[in-house]
């Protein structure tokens, strides 16, 4: 199998950062490079401080210093003279299409003619929560412009998401033989098996970032009425954003409320054995790195019916659904679950070994991997 430069494109890389793309890129370049592949990662960094390149075996990292995120989550750096002169490249493989690398790595490939694989990692059609008329306009400016031209310059398309996939067809329908669904991936060693055990308090934790969409704010609410009722239950969040400082204010004094704030890659597995529930609020969603992560381990999952949490939790068959939102019907949820724990802790155990099979970060790189030559000039 004759080695590939691949270019992989991402806003944000590194080990401190505890969002899905992040780690999903980190996991698959590490692996990419295992197998022999030279992998150059273009991303960005806050600080000009941190090292320009960093290198791991055949893989090297090109940071590029963004001052600013616009709406929080658009690191605005200039990449693009860098993408013009690296030589030899067989792919640029970019992660979303709703960013500021995007559109440069797709300016690149208009220029260089290099095959691009757009990976979707969420994100598509508009907002689905109450935002600002202005993020409104933004992101229906941004999809009928900049993200239409990332979208049509791509040669394959690749979404961790059936539901984002879909709408991708219907909104680049030439496009549409050329979208297809690939996994999520988590590195599986990296998540034992376990069986979790209610020692004292019962632990519920969220996982991600604390940003409107994430459905924090309503979940908060949810919090505050089943403390009143159960004495036993205590709640961790893990992830930082623009939202930490409110929430930590908004449970002021609640000792049993505890912010973690951004924690490590390694650290997360840890914190899940230590879980008894995982509840993920969620308006928006692609497929949530998280969720797969803690199935994976065996513990239970509430999640809201957007994206591709309903597939991931096969539909409430896996896990417990409910409408993002819907306060009373989360706070019911929670309290089902702390009422009938064994039965949804049978369940979780029951699904984990398929999910531990089907998100393989292994089995996802082999078919990425199939793209990729498929894409380029030379045979597998």
């Amino acid at each position: 199998m004759s080695p590939l430069r691949i270019v992989q494109v991402t806003p944000f890389f590194g080990y401190r950062q505890y969002g899905g793309t992040e780690r999903f890129v980190m996991n698959l370049s590490e692996e990419l490079a295992d197998r022999g592949h030279h992998i150059d990662v273009f991303s960005t960094k806050h600080s000009t401080e941190i090292p320009y390149q960093e290198y791991y075996k055949n893989l090297t990292i090109h940071r590029f210093y963004s001052p600013v995120n616009v709406f929080g989550i658009n690191p605005a750096c200039i990449m693009l003279h860098k993408l013009l002169k690296v030589k030899e490249i067989d792919v640029f493989h970019v992660h979303s299409y709703i960013y500021f690398t995007s559109i440069q790595a797709a300016l690149a490939k208009l220029f260089r003619k290099i095959p691009i694989l757009l990976h979707i990692h969420g994100g598509v059609g508009r907002p689905p929560y109450k935002t600002s008329m202005l993020r409104h306009f933004a992101k229906l400016f941004y999809d009928q412009t900049f993200g239409s031209f990332v979208l049509h310059q791509s040669d394959i398309i690749a979404s961790v998401s059936a539901y984002d996939a879909e709408i991708l067809k219907n909104s680049a329908p030439k496009k549409s033989n050329n979208i297809f669904i690939i996994n999520n991936a988590i590195n599986v060693e990296n998540f034992p098996e376990v069986t979790p055990s209610v020692q004292g308090n019962f632990v519920v934790s969220y996982i991600g970032d604390l940003e409107p969409w994430k459905g924090v704010i309503y979940y908060a609410r949810v919090i505050k009425e089943v403390l009143k009722k159960n004495k036993k239950v205590v709640f961790w969040f893990i992830g930082n954003g623009s939202l930490s400082s409110s929430l930590q204010d908004f449970f002021k004094g609640q000792q049993r409320v505890r912010f973690f704030g951004t924690v490590g890659h390694k650290t997360i597995p840890s914190l899940l054995s230590k879980t008894n529930l995982l509840v993920h609020p969620s308006y928006w969603e692609g497929s949530p790195t998280t969720i797969i992560e803690a199935m994976s381990m065996g513990i239970p999952i509430i999640g809201s019916k957007v994206g591709d949490v309903p597939r991931l939790l096969k539909y409430g068959k896996a896990g417990t659904l409910f409408v993002a939102g819907n306060e009373i019907q989360l706070r019911e949820k929670i309290e089902e679950a702390l009422a009938n724990y064994n039965e949804i802790l049978s369940t979780a155990q029951k699904y984990r070994k398929g999910f531990r099979e089907d998100f393989s970060l292994k089995v996802v790189t082999d078919k990425i991997e199939k793209f990729y030559y498929k894409l380029s000039t030379k045979e597998n």
